[in-house]
């Protein structure tokens, strides 16, 4: 999910991301950054479409970073908060933010750990 350009691949990549998240919660906080970096990746290249792939597969693949969106926002809230604002912040990924992300935020309600939590509490086991 790094570096690979099929899409098909990408797309059945992030599926089996989004499933396998929920039952490694504590194992996958070490790749946590990976996993934030992978959405960074795969939704400026969703935009970009450097493969010149057919719709019908960026529709898919739209749809599975969305999917991811949803699950990063969900179990680790405050740290892809704390991703999307740092990485987006940078003017190269503005556009990106703008087509691709802000429009699955405008989409999501407040988390309440964004209130009551910190990123040190979302990564403590005992959670």
């Amino acid at each position: 999910l790094q570096t690979d350009t099929d899409v098909v691949v990408l797309t059945t990549g992030v599926l089996v991301l989004i499933t396998m998240l929920p039952m490694i919660p504590q194992s996958g906080k070490q790749y946590l950054h990976d996993f934030f970096g992978i959405f960074g990746r795969l939704s400026a290249w969703c935009l970009q479409n450097p493969g010149h792939v057919a719709d019908i597969y960026l529709v898919h693949l739209h749809a599975s970073i969305y999917a991811l969106f949803h699950r990063l926002y969900g179990m680790y809230p405050c740290n892809f908060v704390s991703f999307l604002r740092s990485h987006y912040s940078m003017k190269e990924n503005l556009e990106t933010f703008e087509e691709v992300v802000k429009p699955m935020m405008e989409h999501v309600r407040i988390h309440p750990e964004l209130v009551t939590g910190s990123k040190d509490h979302e990564l403590d086991p005992r959670r």
